[in-house]
């Protein structure tokens, strides 16, 4: 009788901590505290300083590593094999980035629209999920791969860019991020890990991004629309990776400064046509930085594009790129969240299958002394 006893009152803990999970975490979904951490300069902080409900934020990022701690891909694993079935492999002396970084990368966001209504990210009130936008899944797509790493994490409410088109802010907001961080990852919103599980350290030994590299981008899909005036493909710059150093400071002023044709004749025109700063980038400033690790490609199908594309080579494995669908991001993160907790409360059940399973199919009706 004591071990029943003792049984029972075990499993109604267990249900008890589940239950707690499940409620937090179905709490976490309707809402999202957004913290705007502390930076020195004060023209960088929002006036909307309001809090959601501590309780729903508490622990936040603790929470967010801890779901996905079982699932982390090996920092110093030489193999992945993709949802899709593509595999990839990194030579063991290829392991440049062997320790995590941390706070010393920076997960970005920018723009110059604040928007508070419902869905936002910005909004104050418990968010309804039915109507999250895709702005909003994007950036919190970056937010908790950030939480799951342990990176940094910022949302840049930028100036308006006068005279030009509202693109071209990422570049001067990328350039100051680089002088307080080694590593800066720009994506735009409607860019999303597909593996939060994946750290970006091992996907910047993958695409051979050196101590000597000063930045790193996907190109477009090859196409008449998407080559410079030299006939090469552009480089996309809704993911962007960019390593501290004096060099990258100079290439991304020269980048800035384009427009202004004060090193680059032509440019101006890109102030406000398409493609706005990549096609500067591209037509321009690459060509002043071309050794070997000054600027790095990163595979169109890594890093651009989505399965769905007509490209196929452009499939988006690790960074998906919904350029015509600004709203499939939504769906990206639901699954993703929806996929890893599932997986943790079918393992969860597994663990505790002596606690939580009876098989009492050797029974037979009329059913007695069966210890449920």
């Amino acid at each position: 009788m004591d071990y029943l006893l003792l049984l029972r009152a075990n499993r109604r803990r267990g249900v008890l901590i589940a239950m707690g999970i499940l409620v937090t975490f179905g709490l976490l979904l309707h809402s999202w505290l957004f913290y705007f951490p502390s930076v020195t300069d004060l023209s960088f902080r929002t006036s909307l300083s309001t809090p959601l409900p501590v309780a729903l934020a508490e622990n936040t990022p603790d929470l967010m590593h801890y779901l996905w701690e079982p699932f982390l891909h090996n920092l110093n694993a030489t193999h992945f094999i993709s949802k899709e079935g593509y595999k990839y492999s990194i030579d063991k002396g290829n392991h440049r980035w062997s320790k995590p970084l941390k706070k010393k990368l920076l997960i970005l966001d920018v723009d110059t629209r604040l928007d508070t209504g419902a869905g936002a990210m910005m909004d104050r009130s418990p968010m309804n999920t039915s109507a999250m936008t895709g702005r909003t899944a994007g950036m919190m797509n970056h937010y908790l791969y950030a939480m799951i790493h342990g990176y940094d994490y910022r949302f840049v409410r930028a100036p308006n860019y006068r005279h030009r088109h509202g693109t071209w802010v990422k570049v001067p907001m990328i350039k100051e991020a680089l002088k307080t961080h080694e590593t800066v990852v720009f994506l735009d919103a409607d860019a999303v890990f597909m593996y939060p599980e994946m750290p970006f350290e091992w996907l910047m030994n993958l695409w051979n991004i050196t101590d000597k590299t000063l930045l790193a981008m996907s190109n477009d899909p090859d196409s008449p629309r998407n080559r410079d005036d030299k006939g090469k493909v552009m480089m996309n710059t809704g993911f962007i990776v960019a390593r501290q150093s004096n060099r990258t400071q100079d290439l991304f002023h020269d980048w800035n400064q384009c427009p202004s044709e004060a090193k680059y004749k032509g440019c101006r025109r890109w102030a406000k046509d398409w493609a706005h700063e990549q096609a500067a980038f591209s037509n321009y400033v690459r060509y002043d930085y071309n050794s070997t690790d000054d600027v790095r490609v990163i595979p169109c199908m890594d890093g651009n594009g989505a399965p769905y594309i007509g490209d196929k080579s452009c499939g988006g494995v690790f960074i998906r790129h919904h350029w015509f669908h600004k709203d499939y991001p939504v769906n990206d993160l639901r699954e993703s969240i929806l996929d890893t907790f599932m997986k943790r409360i079918h393992a969860g059940f597994h663990h505790a299958q002596q606690q939580n399973f009876i098989d009492a199919s050797h029974y037979t009706h009329p059913m007695s002394n069966l210890n449920v």
